[in-house]
Parts: structure tokens; sequence; C-alpha cells
């Protein structure tokens, strides 16, 4: 039996109703050449047919499967599901689920053939990667077991749509449970470093999420997860190098699994995110490396990437890696590797920026790290001081002179400082500003905070 050409009109146009009608007589013969012929077919003019008339395909396409047919006709099917589900970013995807796609694949996968499978699991992964709402009824009613099942033995081909499947399904929490209580994070790894992109994204931002819970974290780390966060790190876009950048802080930087983000080489990839300059990038490094410096070895790194960026040109990304560093400065573990990393000397090079957001927030870093000793040694060193005597203009009035009267005084009140201290004391600006530090110290308790933050609030609140 042949498979019919396309019906046209009078006028040279296709008859997309005759066309519908014979495709159903010809599935229905019974005749599987014909019938896989005519499949294609539909595969083929799937972009250009008009809505009505890919509706309708699409429930014979879902209704041929359902009927569990011979390999050839079943990956005929799949294939044309598939360019069915790509046409204008899966506008007819609701449509192949509302068809009962889902059950009808479920039950076909663990007794097709491979390529019929491969090509059924192609279609699988463009529903769900386009069906979000899809992730959570083919989890719930038993997908997730049948995928997960599927991955032993599986040849490489196959294995790229599981973990892509994985991948989307992961997002649901009843997934990620079963993959934890079944031991086979190691899929979910995998999904991490193979697959497209958005697949190897949706994948680390599920392993952040289950790297939430003790369990997630240890068979997390165990299976290898940092190192394939790093790759994504290192590969991925904008938009994977954030998720991925989240989600290797929650799974590693947490008591024993914190060493492993020094030594997978993740500082430095770190550092480069602060180059990207959207604000959550600041606030994952920030977070991450407020958490590194807490162990020695790694607060070097640290403060080293650091410095390599402030010493760039790129004054968003100097301005982000100041506000890393005003939050490190809370730290007492970083105080003795500023000097050796050569941070000091840059920041004493940044107060000369021609960037006034630049200027306002070394300063004050430098006002709350001049309150330890051995800093103050480095930064009068590096001439710090007549630069900050340069930043007062008489007047207090905006938060860089504040901070360059705290860092002043300190210096003032400092024995080491004995050449500069006189010239000090006659600044009026630190006197008049000497009587308020000194109480606010008093009120607060507090005889080595810094007064900055104080009064930036106060400025912010007026």
């Amino acid at each position: 039996m042949e498979c019919p050409p396309p019906v046209r009109r009078e006028d040279g146009e296709i008859d997309w109703a005759e066309a519908a009608r014979k495709y159903l007589d010809v599935v229905s013969s019974g005749h599987e050449g014909a019938a896989v012929r005519a499949t294609l077919e539909v595969k083929r003019m799937a972009s250009h047919a008009p809505d009505p008339a890919v509706r309708l395909a699409v429930w014979a396409l879902v209704g041929l499967l359902d009927r569990s047919p011979p390999p050839r006709l079943q990956a005929a099917a799949s294939q044309a599901l598939c360019s069915v589900v790509r046409v204008d970013g899966g506008k007819f995807a609701d449509e192949i689920v509302d068809a009962g796609f889902l059950p009808v694949a479920q039950r076909l996968l663990p007794e097709s053939e491979e390529v019929p499978q491969r090509i059924l699991l192609r279609c699988l992964s463009c529903i769900l990667s386009f069906h979000a709402t899809s992730r959570v009824v083919f989890a719930r009613g038993g997908g997730a077991e049948v995928i997960l099942d599927l991955f032993q033995g599986c040849s490489g081909a196959t294995k790229r749509h599981l973990v892509e499947i994985l991948s989307a399904l992961a997002l649901v929490r009843e997934v990620r449970r079963l993959i934890l209580a079944d031991g086979k994070v190691e899929y979910l790894v995998e999904a991490i470093s193979f697959g497209n992109l958005v697949s190897r994204t949706r994948a680390a931002q599920s392993a952040g999420l289950l790297g939430a819970s003790t369990n997630g974290r240890s068979s997390l780390v165990e299976m290898g997860a940092p190192l394939a966060l790093v790759g994504l790190m290192r590969d991925g876009d904008s938009s994977a190098k954030l998720v991925a950048a989240n989600a290797l802080g929650i799974v590693s930087s947490i008591g024993h699994h914190l060493p492993l983000i020094h030594q997978s080489g993740a500082i430095p990839l770190y550092a480069e995110l602060l180059k990207e300059n959207p604000p959550l990038a600041k606030d994952i490094v920030e977070d991450v490396f407020c958490i590194l410096v807490s162990i020695r070895d790694n607060t070097g790194a640290v403060l080293e990437n650091l410095a390599g960026i402030l010493t760039g040109q790129d004054d968003l990304a100097i301005s982000s890696a100041v506000d890393v560093l005003l939050a490190l400065a809370e730290y007492k573990s970083i105080i003795t590797f500023l000097k050796s990393s050569g941070v000091i000397t840059v920041l004493v090079d940044l107060l000369q920026n021609r960037n006034h957001d630049v200027v306002e927030k070394v300063t004050g870093v430098v006002a709350q790290l001049s309150y330890e000793e051995c800093i103050r040694e480095g930064l009068m060193e590096a001439g710090a001081i007549p630069i900050l005597l340069d930043l007062l203009h008489g007047r207090l009035e905006d938060l860089t002179e504040f901070a360059a009267a705290e860092a002043l005084i300190n210096f003032s009140e400092d024995p080491s400082c004995r050449e500069y201290a006189p010239m000090l004391q006659r600044v009026p600006e630190l006197s008049a500003f000497r009587d308020h530090l000194f109480h606010f110290r008093i009120s607060q308790g507090h005889l080595i905070q810094s007064a900055r933050r104080r009064i930036e609030q106060r400025l912010n609140s007026q």
C-alpha cells in the first residue's frame, strides 16, 4: 500500500482536513510501511500545517503509540511528535500532554528497543523542557522510577536524553527524595556535566536544592558534584555560572566539605563572577568567601584573587570586590594575610581612583581596617595618611569624609605614627569628629568597631 500524496484544492493549496482523514485511514489500514511513510510525512509538514490539523495529528500520533506499534512505526510516531512539540517554542506541548502522551511513554519506554526508545526519550525530553507542569505529573505518576531504572546499562546516546529528562524531573522535590533514597545521586551529578547547557543548569539547581540537607550534601560530595559544578562554572554562560556557583557554595561550604572549594580550583572562578556585575553574583561570592576565610588555607587565595580584580580597570567589578572585602574585614582571620596578599597597597592606590563610588567604598574599608595595629602600619607604609587628609574638605558631609576622618583618628591614637601625630592633632575636622567618635564608642561598648556603618544608617534615614 502506498502513502497517498497530500490532497490539493483547485487553488493549489493543501486540503488539510482531507489530508488528515487520509492519514487516519492509512494508519488504521494495518499496513506498516505505508503508515511509517505517512507518519514521517506528518513530521515533515508539522511546522507548515494550520493549528487544527496539527492538533488532530497529535491525537492520532498519541493514539498510534498507545496501540504499542511495531518498532519502526513507534520511532516514526515519536519523531513526528518531537517535531510537533518544537513548533513555535512548544505551543502544542499542552495538546500532546492532554492527548495522554505521558502515561503512554511511561509504559512503552521499558519495553522498547534501543532506537525507538531513544527517539521516544528525545520526545519526552522536549515536552518536559517546554511544559513545566508535566514534570510533576510524570514524576508523581511513577515516571521518575522508570527513567532512573533506564540508566543502568544504557548507551551514551540514550544517556544524553536520560540526563536531560532527569534534570527536569529533579526540580520536583519528590524526585530529589527518590534519587537520594534509592542511592542514585550519581545520575544527577552526571547530569551536571552531560547534556545541553540548559539541562546542565537545571541539574546544578537541583543539586543545590538537594544539598540543603546533610545527607544530600554528603552524597553529592561523595559522587563528585563539586568538580562537576566547577566545570559548569568554567564552561557555562552567565546564568549557568551563577546557578553552579550558588550550588557549589551550598554543597561544599559547610564543615569538612569546605576545603573542596579551594581544592577544586573554584576560588578564581568565584572572583571572576564579580566581573559579570549582576548583584546576585556579588551576593553569592560574598557569602562563599566569608565562609571560606574561616579556614586559614583558603584566606590567602581569596584575598589574592580579590587583589587581582582591584588592580583591574573595570570600576563596576572593583566596586563589587570592595563590597566583598568590606564584608571580609569583619573577620579577624584575614588580618595576617592582608599585607602578604598585596591588598593594602592596592587599597591605598584606589583611594585616588577617579570613580567617586569606588573611593567612597575603599575609604570605608580602610576605616574598618584601621582599627588593627598591624594594618595601620601597612597603610602608613603605603602612604595612606596624606591621601586620607586630601579627602577631607572641611565639612564632613559625605561618607567618604566620615570614613577618612575615622581612619585618621585611629592613626593619631597609634604611638607608631608619631611623625604624623602633631599634624593630625591640628586638623580641625578631626577635632570635631573625635568627640563624636569617642562618645559613640563608649555608648555602644565596642571600642574597635567602625562608626561608619552607624553614620551611613543615619544619613540614609534622613
